[in-house]
């Protein structure tokens, strides 16, 4: 993968796939202890099962070529942040 003229590497790629599994755990986490405030009309459950679907598809790649997940690896790989506008 490619990104701001930068070949991004395995390990950085990995290393974005495991930020977004563990942001999608800690909404789980939020959810199932009651301090991620969700509204009192969404189902936990579905929600919690919505969230284990999308750590499955990151963990897939399915996730990769999204503008934040290459902006996220770039970032890990370079230390460079790059604005989503210039």
């Amino acid at each position: 993968m490619k990104f701001n003229g930068v070949e991004i590497d395995k390990q950085s790629i990995e290393k974005a796939r495991q930020w977004f599994i563990d942001n999608q755990q800690a909404c789980i986490d939020g959810a199932v202890n009651g301090t991620l405030g969700l509204a009192s009309h969404v189902d936990i459950n579905e929600y919690v099962q919505s969230r284990i679907n999308e750590q499955r598809s990151i963990q897939n790649g399915e996730w990769d070529n999204s503008f934040t997940f290459m902006q996220l690896a770039h970032y890990i790989q370079t230390g460079e942040s790059v604005a989503l506008l210039p």
